[in-house]
């Protein structure tokens, strides 16, 4: 599977490169956060947000939607809490990708 060079460059096509930055600085977070934990298939477990954000660069989707893409799985499967990735953000996580209604 490409990796997030490759991404960020198919990306550069239609975003801005402050945009592009966003999402490579969602993708290190994702990679950083998914250390050690691996697929199935013994890759590492950051290939599964990659591969959806590219699935969403294929349709030419927003970097909004792209970094969520990336960072989809972090709240749920790693102990970073919502509030701590929020921060890093420097804006509120939204509740629909955790699947909360709150």
């Amino acid at each position: 599977m490409p990796g997030i060079e490759a991404l960020a460059e198919r990306l550069s096509t239609y975003l801005g490169p402050e945009q592009v930055n966003l999402v490579r600085r969602a993708y290190f977070y994702a990679e950083q956060a998914h250390d050690g934990q691996r697929r199935r298939s013994g890759e590492p477990y950051v290939t599964h947000p990659l591969a959806v954000a590219s699935i969403l660069a294929d349709m030419h989707m927003d970097h909004q939607s792209l970094m969520a893409a990336m960072l989809h799985d972090v709240i749920e499967d790693t102990g970073i809490a919502k509030e701590a990735l929020s921060q890093h953000l420097a804006r509120p996580w939204p509740n629909w990708s955790t699947g909360s209604a709150s």
